[in-house]
Formats: structure tokens, sequence, C-alpha cells
């Protein structure tokens, strides 16, 4: 009898011991986060997902399949549908035609294509090419900026109607300096004499200038603008600016995109001694004329760092209008979306409850679920054809971007990699924790409803990214 039962220990030891039996029980690491969760106590508003990179398998679910609030981690969605969708090499170009008579253009046309990343100094590069093609004068500028519709703000973004920073930037076909402007403010030669005020584009903005240069104390700028009747933008800055101050720099989000834009191309043709009344006008030029010049943006995969590793609004939108615009034009949001959609379906991504309206995350309209964010996370690291680009556009923790003083502490260097989201009420991080062979894993984490705990909600998500890094380094035993 003593034989027999310890011949049966011998059994169920082995049973427990055995890889197939543990792969029917519960993941230690899955262990680990559901102890996690319980000990934050945050509530029914958490979901978390994690699955294996390499079959897909599950290790911890959280409420899982149900769609909340993703913010910024909806810009996961945006990046990987553009990869597919565009390709990485994609460039948007702009375009300047028109015919040369005796060194003038009676009408100069612009075509621009939504290029995110157009900023003054391209535009500078484009005037010097027209004046290299022999252009002295320029009668009449026509801005052709119909390949995006003028719906200047994304789905959702008047949520907040008088908030003016840049994250909030509108979006058009023809977006200059990522459709704002920097208030540059520096101490002024004398105390108790005005501050130095600075805004480029001297022909669109007109400055109030009431600082003051202090002896000493804290510097106060307060900046604000208006629309004015005639079209331009009224800057009034205020406050007090000490004497040995640095120079400082401020970005604001533009509120008429079309007049900043045109007034910062005549800028730069000017300084390219080209000369004319130079008048501005927006409208269709169906017939083409000849080619004067004509810039590129870098390409996607090199736009993209913006997106995912600084959570860049204005790019994620733009390249949403850009998807859209690439079945019809103009290119809309409601395009963009639909896109996105139908590429996620086509990848195998299952997008029932999946809620999109704009392509950052910003404010309240989007409602995704983590195992959409996991299965796209995976869908893309699997591709080759967009897998190196897609995981390079993340920040790393302990590196760059929004994680560049998170997560310092991991087992090895830049192997989270992931990106962030914030609102008032939402925490997200989503993205791959890479380890060795067959335990690198992609997870999402969404919280919503945790206002007033979202330094909690944050280490909640940072505690279970550790778990999962502390997993991904352990030798792969066959599984």
């Amino acid at each position: 009898m003593a034989h027999r039962a310890l011949l049966g220990i011998a059994i169920v030891g082995l049973l427990v011991l055995s890889p197939v039996a543990r792969a029917k029980g519960p993941e230690p690491v899955g262990q680990t986060i559901a102890g996690l969760v319980r000990q934050a106590a945050l509530g029914d508003g958490i979901g978390i997902h994690v699955v294996r990179l390499h079959d897909g398998e599950e290790l911890y679910r959280n409420r899982a399949e149900l769609p909340r609030n993703p913010a910024s981690n909806q810009k996961l969605l945006t990046s990987a549908a553009a990869l597919w969708r565009l390709g990485p090499s994609f460039v948007v170009a702009t375009r300047v035609e028109g015919s040369i008579e005796n060194g003038r253009v009676a009408r100069l046309v612009v075509r621009p294509a939504g290029d995110p990343t157009l900023g003054y100094a391209m535009l500078a590069a484009l005037a010097e090419n027209v004046n290299l093609r022999g252009v002295e004068a320029v009668d009449r500028i026509v801005i052709d900026d119909g390949y995006f519709d003028d719906q200047i703000l994304p789905p959702a973004f008047d949520q907040q109607p008088n908030e003016a920073s840049s994250f909030r930037a509108a979006i058009s076909a023809f977006s200059v300096n990522r459709n704002s402007y920097i208030v540059h403010i520096a101490p002024g030669p004398r105390v108790d004499g005005p501050a130095r005020v600075r805004v480029l584009a001297e022909a669109y903005v007109q400055i109030d200038n009431r600082t003051v240069t202090t002896a000493a104390g804290p510097p106060s700028p307060r900046i604000d603008h208006a629309v004015t009747d005639d079209g331009h933008l009224a800057v009034k800055v205020e406050g007090a600016i000490p004497v040995r101050a640095r120079t400082m720099y401020y970005r604001r989000r533009v509120p008429a995109p079309r007049a900043y834009a045109g007034s910062l191309l005549v800028r730069a043709l000017r300084r390219a001694r080209i000369e004319g009344a130079m008048s501005v006008e927006h409208g269709p030029v169906a017939e083409p004329e000849p080619l004067l010049g004509e810039v590129q943006s870098p390409p996607l995969s090199k736009v993209l760092y913006s997106v995912g590793k600084w959570s860049d609004n204005f790019t994620a939108e733009m390249l949403l209008k850009l998807m859209g615009a690439q079945t019809e034009t103009p290119g809309t949001s409601a395009r963009g979306v639909s896109v996105v959609r139908e590429v996620l379906g086509r990848k195998g991504i299952d997008t029932k409850g999946l809620v999109m309206v704009n392509g950052s995350g910003l404010f309240d309209g989007n409602q995704v679920a983590p195992q959409h964010l996991t299965q796209t996370l995976v869908a893309a690291y699997r591709d080759p054809a967009i897998s190196a680009e897609y995981v390079a556009h993340l920040a790393v923790a302990g590196s760059d971007g929004t994680l560049r003083s998170r997560l310092e502490d991991l087992p090895r260097p830049r192997m989270v990699r992931a990106k962030t989201g914030t609102l008032r009420d939402v925490i997200a991080l989503s993205g791959y924790v890479l380890g060795n062979s067959g335990h690198s894993v992609a997870f999402s984490f969404l919280a919503n409803g945790i206002a007033g705990k979202q330094a909690e909600a944050r280490q909640l998500a940072d505690e279970i990214v550790r778990a999962l890094a502390r997993y991904a380094v352990q030798p792969d035993r066959g599984r």
C-alpha cells in the first residue's frame, strides 16, 4: 500500500510539473497582474489584455472586450492603418505651378496635399526654387486646397472651444508650422520698459505688447489672441518678464489656417527676392500649369515618430484625412475612419464595438476595447511589411518620448515600446514588452473613470509592465 501511495504522489507531481499541465492552468504572470489589480482597487473602469506575440496565447484578461475611451492609444490604430494603407515610404508633395512671361507669373498656383510636416523653412526652399526658375514677380496666388474638406476642427475637438493650445490645432490641406504660431518673449534692454515680443508672420499677426521688464521675480506672461474683422490675428501679450530671464517660447493654435499659411507663403516669396502684388485667393484650378517647384515630406515611417513617441494630435488627424483622400477627395475625417476600419478588418482585427470619430483620441468620442489594441499590435508585429517601422515609432521606456522618464528600472534597456494616453478621466498604456524567445507580449491597459486617481492608475499600469518585463526575460522552456 505504501508503494502505491508513493507512486500516486509521484504521478501527481509529474503532472504538476509537466508543460501540458502548466499550459492548462493560469499563467503565473497572470496571477501577478490579477493581484496588482486587486491591490489597486480602481474599480470597474479598468480594462487589460495581454497576449504572447509568437502564438497569440492569452496571458491575462480583465474586461478586455469592453470598449472605453482610449485617449491617445487611439493613435495605435491610426498609425497601423496608415502604414498598411499608405506604406512606410509614402510622402506628401506640395507643388507650385505657373507660366513665366518675361520673369513674371500672372497666376501662381499652389497645390498642397496635406503635408503635416510643412513648415516655413520648406516654404522658403520652395520660394527659392521658384526664383531660380526665373520668376521675378507674381501678380496673384491661387491656393487650390481642396484636397481636404473645409472642416478645420476634427470631430470632438469642439468640446473645448476656448482652448488655444497647439495640441488642439486646426487641420487643413495647406497647413504650415502645424497650424500654430510661436510667441518669442525676451526681456527688454531696460527695467520698467517693454519686453521683446516677436511672432513669425508679421503680415498676419498684429502684436499688442503690454509686457514689462522687471528687475527680479518670476516670469508671468499671459497671451491672448483673437481674429480681427479684416482676417488678421491680434495677439495681446501681458505680464512681467525679469531682466535676467532667458528667451521664452509659447506655441498657440492658429484659428484661421488659410490666412496664416497664405501670409507665410507671401513672406517666403518676398524674401526670395520676388516682387509683385501677390494677392492671395483660394479655389480649385483644374488644369495643371508648368511645375515651378516642389517640396516633399519625409517618408511616413519617420513622420510617425511624432505620433507614437510624442503623441502628436495634429499629425494623427492629418494622416486620418490623408487616408480618406486616398479613396475620394476631399479627404474627410469620416472617410479616414472608414479606411481605418476597412484596413483593420482586412488584417483580421475584429472591430465589433469599436467606435472611432477622430484619429488622435483627443477628448470624448472614441470607444476602443483593449483587445482591439492587442489584436492590432500583434498583427502589425507579425507583418514584415510594417513591423520594423511600427515598433520603431513607439516611445521607448526610460529613453524617449512620453516614456522617457518612466519604467527606467526594467531588467533590460529598451525592452518596452509603448503608447501612452492621458485625459482628465483616462489613463492608458499599450504596446510591446520584448524579451526572450516565446516570452515577448503585446499588452493594453485602459483605465476610465479615474478622475482624481490618475497617479494611482499610472502606477498600476507601470507595475503591470514591470511584471511583464520579468516574465519576458525568463528562459524559454520550450513553450
